[in-house]
């Protein structure tokens, strides 16, 4: 379905498709939207099957309109109302809120969650996000004091990390999703593909002596590896990595703008038999689209949110640090930490194309058919993708002096009320599932 098929009238919509088919145009729109009327469009979309069958006020009382931000909420859809089960109504119900959230207006959401049973959310500072040069630490501005406060931070951001070369290179395995990387693991991003990865044992990229022996080559990614493991930024804040790292565990996603990824922890086999997490986990931005469009030129894709929450806690996160996709860009972070990506807000023109490498003590190394979590990185038969990243390199692994080391834009205020209030330490952990991430 193109672009001039979702931008129909009112009319249209209510004469032509169903309540569901409208919800399906409307996440379609906002992936691949590129101005201010798609929006408006996909906005008129959910709010269209979320009160269709009746008059609109299920849209506008429960999911945010013009009503009153006062007095009890109002009743919760019942299934099948408006043509919808109540697992479609709630999704769409969230991403209506999502859209109010990060437009401004997250008064007007409050109702449509309280009907939904969340109970805290993301702070409008974290949807809403700021850009660059807009660091907000109490509302200072002072760059001094926002350097030494992000001294404490379990995330580290390096500019400049990619050489241009090294950034092309990758950009011709990821950049386009039509490569092999993705189309060989019929990679997905809405519905969501299941998680797929690939481990490296440290050892191989080592060099071995005696005659007989021979080192498996691993070309590009073998090197790039070593050049994270010998980066000297990474190896002050995080210590621990270069003696304790054994195995290198990566994986990639190409995501439209308005497309984030909900707060998890890294855990080997996605948590399965007790969370185990990496030394570190590290991002690569390989592209982020046209930076000529959008407020302050920013990039397509929202940033990464690395939190101070770790999975022992029994309080939700009190500070949090944020890193724009930016070419060139690494981000390194206590593997341990609660992170995500927060979905892109606005339009923007392009892909959010990451590749991630968590480094790991130890790690199970899992054979199997097809996709899944750690398996061993194809050393034979290989497909175009694994052929691409172990190609001969020019990586200096020891070259790091483009390195810049860059400050996060640091918040004091990561969840809040649905009234908009910080979420305090007394107010106790609230289950993952009344915590509105809006993604």
């Amino acid at each position: 379905m193109g672009k001039s098929d979702l931008s129909v009238s009112v009319v249209d919509v209510d004469a032509c498709i169903s309540p569901v088919e409208a919800i399906e145009a409307a996440n379609k729109l906002w992936l691949a939207a590129t101005c201010q009327s798609d929006l408006d469009e996909v906005e008129r979309l959910y709010r269209w099957a979320l009160s269709s069958k009746s008059p609109p006020r299920i849209a506008e009382d429960e999911v945010g309109g013009s009503g009153s931000d006062d007095g009890p909420p109002t009743k919760k859809a019942k299934s099948g109302q408006c043509g919808l089960n109540q697992e479609q109504f709630n999704r769409a119900g969230e991403k209506l809120a999502l859209l109010l959230c990060q437009s401004g207006r997250c008064k007007k959401a409050k109702k449509g969650l309280v009907a939904m049973g969340f109970t805290c959310r993301l702070a409008e500072k974290v949807l809403g996000y700021p850009y660059d040069n807009e660091h907000l630490i109490h509302e200072e501005t002072n760059v001094n004091t926002i350097k030494v406060k992000s001294k404490s931070s379990p995330c580290q951001i390096i500019d400049g990390f990619l050489s241009k070369s090294e950034l092309q290179h990758l950009r011709s395995v990821f950049e386009s999703p039509e490569s092999s990387y993705w189309t060989d693991h019929n990679y997905s991003v809405d519905p969501p593909s299941p998680y797929f990865s690939y481990v490296i044992s440290l050892e191989q990229l080592r060099p071995t002596k005696g005659k007989g022996k021979k080192q498996l080559a691993f070309g590009f990614i073998g090197d790039l590896a070593q050049k994270i493991i010998a980066c000297p930024i990474l190896n002050e804040k995080f210590p621990q990595l270069q003696p304790s790292a054994k195995y290198v565990e990566l994986w990639a996603h190409n995501r439209p703008h308005a497309s984030g990824h909900q707060m998890h922890f890294d855990s080997d086999d996605e948590g399965r038999g007790g969370v185990r997490n990496p030394i570190i986990s590290t991002v690569i931005y390989v592209s982020s689209g046209d930076t000529t469009t959008g407020e302050h030129g920013s990039h397509a894709g929202g940033p990464t949110l690395v939190t101070n929450q770790k999975l022992s806690d029994i309080r939700l996160a009190s500070q949090g640090w944020m890193a724009h996709a930016k070419p060139q860009r690494l981000i390194a972070f206590d593997g341990r930490c609660l992170h995500g990506v927060v979905p892109g807000k606005s339009y923007r023109i392009g892909r959010r194309v990451t590749l991630m490498m968590a480094f790991w003590e130890d790690i199970k190394i899992r054979s199997g058919e097809g996709p899944g979590s750690a398996r061993p990185f194809p050393t034979t038969n290989m497909p175009v993708w694994a052929s691409q990243l172990t190609s001969p390199t020019k990586i200096e692994c020891e070259d790091h002096a483009s390195c810049v080391e860059t400050s996060p834009i640091t918040l004091d205020v990561i969840y809040e009320t649905l009234d908009g209030k910080p979420w305090k330490r007394g107010m106790g952990m609230p289950s993952y599932d009344q915590v509105f991430q809006g993604f």
